[in-house]
């Protein structure tokens, strides 16, 4: 069998006007978790990433923390965030009255306003009720398992795969292999932490999940504080 850790992306700069870039400490936390792999002794056969800036800077500090030659990576575009901004414009147009907009404009910097907007936001998507979008829920699905069905074909007998994507992406490619409905996949994805990574046992026909979320480079008391969701 083979292996894939599939790794969440570092913080991004989240509030800034290029989110697709990591912050200081999402830097710091791509490194972080290079040198736990690097600690673990862990080898890769193969570096996937998606193709967003944020997915080359993680892979990058990974590689680095494990002093490794990270050049050589296979882009796989299904492994893409969704577009959460044309998404929550969208619902604002006829939605412009719904009180979450007033509470993110009076504290702009509690992000626990932002991420009940997005779970409304992303429960209507599956259920096609948000128009006028770059991508529906259908297409993004549909890239994602190609995604997924591309990695399984790497399959080789001992060969261990690491790949960086995006929360949605990650929790679309979780629920398809454990066959969780759509309405719920994304639940999954606002529990997803930054440089997170679940575990996969794989070859060409089947994948299984062996763990979920998994942060053991911050999991002690003295790291927790650099824990993000982000």
């Amino acid at each position: 069998m083979s292996e894939l850790y599939l790794v969440r992306h570092a913080q991004a700069s989240f509030g800034t006007a290029n989110y697709d870039q990591l912050s200081d400490l999402g830097h710091q936390q791509s490194r972080w978790l290079g040198d736990y792999m690097g600690m673990r002794g862990l080898k890769f056969d193969t570096l996937v990433v998606g193709d967003m800036v944020r997915h080359h800077e993680t892979m990058n500090g990974i590689c680095a923390g494990m002093d490794i030659d990270g050049s050589s990576r296979l882009v796989l575009p299904g492994l893409n965030e969704y577009n959460f901004i044309a998404m929550i414009d969208s619902y604002k147009v006829t939605n412009g009255d719904d009180p979450m907009f007033q509470a993110i404009a009076d504290n702009p910097k509690d992000n626990r306003h932002h991420f009940r907007l997005l779970r409304k936001v992303l429960s209507l998507w599956t259920q096609d009720k948000i128009e006028d979008l770059p991508e529906s829920w259908g297409e993004f699905k549909a890239r994602v398992l190609d995604a997924q069905q591309q990695i399984k074909a790497m399959a080789d007998s001992g060969n261990r795969i690491l790949a960086i994507g995006s929360g949605g992406s990650i929790s679309a490619f979780v629920g398809a292999v454990l066959g969780i409905p759509d309405e719920n996949i994304f639940d999954l994805n606002l529990q997803y932490k930054n440089t997170a990574f679940s575990h996969f046992f794989f070859n060409e026909k089947k994948m299984n999940l062996t763990g979920f979320n998994s942060i053991p480079h911050l999991d002690t008391n003295e790291m927790k504080q650099h824990i993000t969701y982000g």
